[in-house]
């Protein structure tokens, strides 16, 4: 079974506030693990010897991509915090370029280079979507020209909220995706109706079949809560979904 694990932009306020603080609870309500989002002001190594401490990991981040002469920072930081799979939260320039099939490529090769350099320290790079990087540009389909021109060992972070807001079922995204989904986003929210905002919910009482889902997602090492807004409190729907995920068995976690 996948281990569960939390996006902690969802806490990004509360992370801010008590980095430290806000990471034992996150540790009490029993996730093993968790997917960093910066490091609010923290050192990597007072950030690893903490997550050491509660006895979690961190085995996937949201991070740039280790090319360019950010390259080092980001695998030497990585190495330090045990991270195994870097991901993007969006391509590099964000949505501006990512418009057409020739702008798509050129960020594909950008994917490329930098899975070479993350395999050289045994690290893998993924790519994680929203909806309009899952829209049709010049007649095809973006993700498609994504997966076509980078190799497998590229990840694809399948975030389900934005797949089936952006009108695609999410279990046959994910046996599109086969091998490259290692971690996932496992969110819910209103799908229907586009006029509640904000539109994101605790796992399991929104829209996305999330137990479908689960069925499909055959190489999932990790499976994501995440929150990008939510109209409550945070820490709340992340223990709701932490309930739901576990007691579904879709994702292992250590108690509740």
């Amino acid at each position: 079974m996948p281990q569960i694990t939390l996006q902690l932009y969802s806490l990004r306020e509360a992370l801010e506030a008590d980095f430290e603080g806000s990471l034992r609870q996150i540790a009490a309500i029993g996730f093993p693990c968790v997917e960093t989002a910066g490091y609010h002001g923290g050192k990597p190594s007072e950030v690893a010897k903490l997550l050491a401490e509660l006895g979690m990991t961190a085995p996937t981040a949201h991070c740039s991509l280790p090319i360019g002469d950010a390259a080092n920072e980001v695998i030497e930081t990585a190495l330090e915090l045990g991270h195994r799979y870097l991901i993007t939260g969006g391509p590099p320039g964000w949505q501006d370029h990512f418009t057409t099939t020739d702008q798509v490529k050129a960020i594909a090769e950008l994917y490329c280079i930098a899975a070479d350099n993350a395999a050289k320290h045994g690290l893998q790079v993924g790519y994680h979507n929203h909806d309009w990087d899952l829209a049709e540009f010049d007649g095809q389909l973006a993700y498609h020209t994504f997966l076509a021109h980078t190799p497998e060992s590229v990840l694809w972070e399948a975030d389900l909220f934005w797949i089936a807001r952006a009108g695609i079922d999410p279990v046959g995204f994910l046996q599109e995706i086969g091998t490259r989904g290692k971690a996932l986003h496992f969110k819910d929210g209103h799908i229907a109706d586009r006029n509640i905002k904000p539109p994101f919910l605790p796992a399991g009482s929104g829209d996305v079949d999330l137990l479908a889902a689960a069925r499909a997602a055959n190489h999932a090492e990790y499976i994501a809560v995440e929150l990008d807004q939510y109209d409550g409190d945070m820490m709340t729907a992340v223990k709701e979904s932490y309930a739901y995920l576990t007691k579904n068995q879709i994702a292992e976690g250590n108690s509740l």
